[in-house]
């Protein structure tokens, strides 16, 4: 790969003495490994394997694990506070939910624009709802929010909806107190599907419901970015 491409640098780490393996968001060709060389020595250069730095390079290799021909850096997304964490966890989620090589279209366009987002005051959880919202529904992981997968009736305000993994959203026929968390009002479903976010009550419902939803895309495994930060305040992860 000769060719420069642009890309975001969504994490790195320590390989050998010198170099670091660089896993990058890559415009048209998705999430790339990368072996760089000599980095760790070259302290001008350091800051190019900081997450949120743009970067435009090209690479080689046929394995899964290429290795970084040329880059040139374009510039950095500086994230301070709350906006620093999400931002850490949109590149884990992009860590757990695509595959090396894997194109997932419109998701490096996605990402540019809500990483720029996170710098300009914008309130967090209608963002972060809207990016695992986008990234399920590029993904092929998204519910329908907009009619029931029973009947394929439209979804009512009125009625009460249990997710379902694999499936979607179910009428609640019979109350079940253990099930109440996979319980979810069809007017909180028809408002997300709506991208509306004008009513805070139903703002850890959408939490919820994209947790659920995403838990088949990114595994069980807890995300170390909600981990993390789980003590900080008005946590939004």
């Amino acid at each position: 790969m000769n060719e420069l491409s642009a890309a975001w640098m969504l994490h790195s780490r320590p390989y050998k003495e010198r170099s670091v393996i660089a896993e990058c968001l890559v415009k048209d060709h998705g999430r790339v490994a990368m072996v760089i060389r000599g980095v760790r020595q070259a302290k001008s250069r350091s800051w190019a394997i900081q997450p949120f730095t743009r970067l435009f390079l090209s690479w080689r290799g046929r394995s899964e694990l290429k290795t970084l021909n040329s880059f040139e850096t374009a510039d950095a997304i500086h994230l301070q506070g709350q906006s620093l964490y999400c931002g850490f966890y949109l590149n884990e989620l992009l860590m757990r939910s695509v595959l090396p090589g894997q194109l997932v279209e419109g998701l490096f366009e996605l990402y540019s624009v809500v990483l720029e987002q996170l710098t300009t005051g914008v309130p967090l959880q209608p963002l972060l709802r809207v990016f695992e919202m986008e990234l399920l529904e590029m993904t092929g992981y998204a519910p329908s929010l907009i009619s029931d997968a029973a009947s394929g009736a439209q979804i009512q305000p009125d009625l009460l909806y249990e997710f379902r993994a694999g499936v979607g959203f179910l009428p609640v026929l019979t109350l079940r107190e253990k099930d109440r968390p996979r319980y979810f009002s069809g007017e909180l479903l028809l408002s997300l599907a709506a991208r509306r976010f004008d009513n805070v009550q139903y703002f850890p419902g959408y939490k919820r419901l994209t947790r659920l939803a995403l838990a088949p895309l990114v595994g069980e495994k807890p995300l170390k970015s909600r981990e993390f930060f789980r003590t900080r305040e008005k946590f939004v992860l």
